[in-house]
């Protein structure tokens, strides 16, 4: 029988499980992260004590253990017996009992002690795993397996020669010479026909003058 995941349960919602016969199984004190011989990091979780002293038979684990494997609460504490009897045989025979999910027990002046708690314990964790920090090989083949993303580059522009700016400029000044030759002759006509209209103007006018006092009577 696994006992490990009943205990655990319990200490979640008591302040101490009862193994009749063994000994009591308590909440200790709030653990920070830590490192296990396998190199894990170890999520914060709340340890668990033994007392050897308290082991009188409350049914308690023995009721839950029954609701779970759906067995009669005589047969779950027959169960419990025969366990216990088993450890203490190891116990007194080896000095020492290493029991899964729960730890290492050894027995001194006829008592029982929990040495080492196991690390599967994850009473007060909030359900987090243990981790396994990744090594440099599995850092550098990361690296390696992500995609290398290339730069695009993008084309600079076009540097204007100071030959192809002087061609422009001169091209401009073409035009607007050209401009000013086509737009002066222009000029120049309009301008010569305006003084050619004064001038018949003032001559006629001029005539006209000279010509309003003469009797005309006598030149029939």
């Amino acid at each position: 029988m696994h006992l490990a995941p009943y205990i655990e349960t319990l200490l979640e919602e008591r302040n101490f499980v009862i193994l009749p016969g063994f000994g009591a199984f308590e909440p200790g004190a709030y653990l920070g992260i830590s490192i296990n011989e396998n190199g894990e990091l170890l999520p914060p979780k709340r340890a668990v004590s033994f007392n050897p002293h308290l082991s009188n038979d409350d049914s308690v684990l023995a009721t839950v253990i029954a609701s779970k494997e759906l067995l009669e609460l005589d047969d779950a504490k027959a169960k419990l017996k025969s366990l216990v009897f088993e450890w203490k045989s190891t116990l007194n025979k080896d000095g020492a009992l290493v029991v899964e999910g729960l730890g290492r027990f050894e027995k001194a002046n006829g008592l029982i002690q929990l040495i080492t708690e196991a690390s599967e314990l994850k009473l007060g964790s909030f359900g987090l795993p243990a981790v396994t920090p990744p090594s440099k090989k599995e850092e550098v083949v990361k690296e390696i397996d992500q995609p290398i993303q290339k730069e695009v580059v993008q084309p600079e522009a076009e540097v204007e020669r100071p030959e192809k700016h002087k061609a422009s400029k001169k091209a401009e000044e073409k035009a607007e010479v050209v401009e000013e030759e086509i737009s002066s002759p222009s000029f120049t006509y309009q301008l010569a026909l305006v003084l050619a209209i004064i001038a018949v103007l003032s001559v006629g006018y001029f005539f006209y003058s000279q010509l309003k006092g003469v009797d005309l009577s006598n030149l029939i």
